[in-house]
């Protein structure tokens, strides 16, 4: 058969293969599409995708500013920091320095201020005792002591309140029976409760207590300072006693005088705020007694209070608390064995000779830098029939010991001595020779001064010394 036999016939895979390209270009035109459409949306992502890059890339740098403006606040706010940390050390430092300057103003201020007193109060004494036969004279040496007494009153007090206020009064906590002491509170305000018309009852209880007992003394002692000035008088009485709680016990100090308004119960504890004394009388305090209590109350952390009714009278009341300690042996004595033994000891006291008629032909060594002083204290103790040896100081000491032919009954030694001396350095200097006892005179009332003579075996006076007092110690101390 020849080769284009069929030639004629139609091709039937043409329309086939033709639908197959017509589809294929279909699917890739719609594949080229889709194509751009994603090209599209991809450009569209890039797009934002850099606007967001550029939107953070700003951010970032604002970012890195902002922490530049806060590291710059930071680096201020540290140096304001340094600075406010320098100037709260340098404040510190002031503070510091103002309370060693107080602290060494009130010990300067005590010994300078009381020298003067002292000396004056031995002279008046001195003088005293020399003008008995005139009258005249005696009141005007009565007045004149009067006002001595007052001054050096006003002076302890202002400076005790001063010492409270700077925080520089230590407390020494001990268990004790407060009979003794109100005993001593008795016998100390009977002649000025006698003087104010008043007749002072005192009622110990036997119970033991925990505190400071000077201070509390020092408290009792305003107190009933206090009620004998203002609440005494015209017959009236006032009594101090104390009533037993279960953890404490109560000391109350009460007078039958006008009593306290109401609307004047806070005031009477202001410094310097009197009741009933607008023309400032001396002879009625400097309203510090009550001030000075409610303080030593509050370092003691003592509770205090205060009852009144016009014209009943008042009862102050301080509550300690109790302690427990060993009966001592005169606890188991009954009430009339106490009092047959209290009266044959005043019987017994009143038959022996006074201080001053003992001291007669004794020989006293006195230390006292202060001239006026010095010279005062050698007056007195020459009316009472001491003989003296007086310096004015530890280096005159040391020379005139190795020349003294007699052993002295007693050295009196003033603490604050030139050169930085003190009546440590006397009792020293002279113990190397001898064994004496030794007075030390002190116009320093801080509690280290009584632990420091305490410590070395000496006893201690706080200027003004009354002359009664420095009689019965000098006696003391040359009996034992």
């Amino acid at each position: 058969m020849p080769k284009d036999a069929d030639s004629d016939k139609p091709d039937k895979t043409a329309p086939t293969t033709g639908k197959a390209l017509r589809d294929s270009l279909e699917v890739l035109n719609r594949n080229l599409a889709e194509g751009l459409r994603t090209a599209d949306r991809l450009q569209h992502d890039a797009s934002r995708l850099v606007e967001e890059s550029a939107r953070l890339a700003a951010e970032l740098v604002e970012q890195r500013r902002e922490m530049g403006r806060l590291h710059d606040r930071l680096h201020r706010a540290e140096g304001r920091r340094a600075v406010r940390e320098e100037e709260l050390r340098r404040a510190y430092e002031t503070a510091e320095r103002a309370d060693r300057a107080k602290a060494r103003f009130l010990t300067a201020a005590s010994h300078d201020l009381r020298q003067p007193i002292q000396a004056a109060a031995l002279y008046a004494h001195i003088l005293r005792g020399a003008v008995d036969a005139n009258p005249a004279a005696r009141e005007a040496a009565d007045l004149l002591q009067a006002s001595i007494d007052s001054l050096s009153g006003m002076l302890s007090g202002l400076l005790d309140l001063a010492r409270l206020e700077a925080g520089a009064v230590d407390v020494s906590v001990t268990e004790f029976r407060p009979d003794a002491l109100m005993r001593h509170l008795a016998q100390e305000f009977r002649e000025s409760a006698a003087t104010e018309g008043t007749s002072l009852h005192v009622h110990p209880c036997g119970v033991a207590v925990r505190t400071d007992a000077r201070l509390l003394a020092r408290i009792l002692t305003h107190l009933l300072s206090n009620a004998i000035r203002h609440g005494g008088g015209d017959g009236r009485r006032v009594l101090l006693g104390c009533r037993r709680r279960p953890a404490a016990l109560e000391f109350q100090v009460w007078d039958d005088g006008r009593g306290i308004p109401p609307d004047a119960r806070a005031a009477i504890f202001e410094e310097f705020h009197q009741l009933d004394n607008p023309e400032r009388s001396a002879a009625k305090g400097f309203g510090l007694g009550l001030p000075l209590v409610a303080r030593m109350a509050r370092l003691l952390g003592l509770a205090l209070d205060l009852r009144s009714e016009v014209g009943r009278g008042t009862v102050f009341t301080v509550t300690v608390p109790r302690a427990t300690l060993p009966h001592d042996p005169d606890r188991r004595l009954t009430a009339a064995a106490r009092a047959i033994a209290a009266a044959a000891t005043s019987a017994a006291a009143a038959a022996t000779t006074s201080p001053t008629e003992r001291m007669k032909g004794r020989r006293v060594l006195l230390v006292e830098d202060d001239e006026r002083v010095r010279h005062a204290m050698t007056m007195l103790l020459k009316r009472w029939g001491v003989r003296v040896t007086a310096v004015g100081s530890a280096e005159e000491l040391a020379d005139r010991l190795p020349r003294l032919r007699s052993r002295p009954h007693v050295v009196l030694a003033d603490h604050r001595l030139p050169r930085g001396q003190t009546g440590r350095t006397v009792a020293e200097l002279v113990r190397r020779r001898w064994d004496v006892p030794v007075i030390i005179i002190t116009g320093d009332t801080a509690p280290e001064r009584l632990r420091e003579a305490r410590s070395i075996g000496c006893r201690l006076l706080h200027k003004p010394v009354e002359p009664g007092d420095l009689a019965a110690t000098l006696d003391e101390v040359m009996e034992r």
